[in-house]
């Protein structure tokens, strides 16, 4: 599972060849970080964001963050559409669409920054709670239908067509860890 950008490196950092490494790019005179880059500032004060630029997700000396929090029906969608692409289009595999993936997690990233700072982690715990949950769902109603099936192997659109009718992303998650 890909999560959140690989940080510097995408973003022509200090290797990024001679037009956005070391001879360009970012220059020292530059207050305003790319999005996700933590300023000095960040850094002295504690604030430290995510390559998406969300901040308060970092799980390092947490341990709270594992829980179920209530979360908007519309996000709720929004990972269920995600495993419904990951079905018709890939067979239930996560794809290798980079632009899918970074869509997806900007939609949830931009999100969280709506979430007061406690909540973000909670939040995005409860989106991988959620999105086991019904991926686990569609595979065992698939595996009814068609014993011996593994993730990647072809499915019949009318099959995922019957599964999906019946499954909805508004449930409410079991809350216990």
């Amino acid at each position: 599972m890909r999560i959140g950008n690989s940080g510097w490196f995408n973003r022509g950092g200090p290797f990024g060849g001679y037009r956005n490494g070391l001879f360009g790019g970012y220059t020292t005179g530059q207050r305003r970080a790319p999005q996700g880059v933590n300023t000095l500032e960040d850094l002295l004060s504690g604030h430290y964001k995510n390559s998406y630029g969300v901040e308060g997700m970092c799980v390092t000396g947490r341990s709270d963050w594992k829980r179920i929090i209530d979360v908007s029906d519309e996000m709720k969608q929004h990972v269920l559409e995600d495993i419904k692409t990951a079905y018709y289009k890939y067979n239930g595999m996560s794809g290798d669409n980079e632009a899918e993936w970074d869509a997806y997690y900007r939609t949830l990233n931009n999100y969280y920054k709506t979430l007061p700072v406690e909540d973000r982690l909670p939040a995005c715990w409860t989106f991988n709670q959620l999105h086991l949950e019904l991926s686990g769902k569609v595979t065992s109603a698939i595996k009814a239908e068609m014993p011996g099936w593994t993730a990647g192997q072809p499915v019949p659109t009318d099959l995922l067509d019957r599964i999906f009718s019946g499954i909805s992303a508004g449930g409410k998650l079991d809350r216990s860890v």
